[in-house]
């Protein structure tokens, strides 16, 4: 884990302190990374939730993913979300692979955190994490 990632971590952990009741909701979520880049599923895409894009080792953007999509794509904020802003499936590749929207072609790595219990709290934590670790690809909120 670099260091853009630790302080990932750790300012969602402190999110989770102040707002996350462990008593009726047991631990709260944790980051996971998309392993197998642009391969297969995204981590967490069948709930809502947050996501962040990274750039080598640099924290560059997070989002929400919270919507509960339609169609055949009920449930699925965080893929829903990516969908729609960063990634395309790739036609070209008969694999189930995704490419990445000219935006954001600098993305080498996804990290998602789905709460599927809460997703309420999505929109929250990801205010709170631009907040605290002010991705240059967001905007100041």
């Amino acid at each position: 884990m670099n260091e853009a990632e630790r302080k990932l971590a750790t300012a969602t952990a402190e999110f989770f302190k102040l707002h996350w009741n462990i008593a009726s909701l047991d631990n709260p979520p944790e980051w996971k990374c998309w392993e197998e880049f642009l391969v297969g599923p995204v981590p967490n895409y069948q709930h809502g939730g947050c996501y962040a894009l990274f750039a080598g080792s640099e924290l560059i953007y997070v989002g929400l993913g919270a919507s509960l999509g339609g169609g055949r794509y009920s449930q699925h904020g965080i893929s829903r979300r990516l969908m729609a802003h960063v990634l395309r499936a790739d036609d070209s590749n008969p694999q189930h692979t995704y490419r990445l929207l000219d935006n954001w072609t600098n993305t080498t790595a996804i990290w998602t955190l789905g709460l599927p219990k809460c997703e309420y709290l999505a929109p929250a934590l990801e205010s709170y994490l631009i907040r605290e670790l002010s991705p240059p690809k967001n905007a100041r909120v």
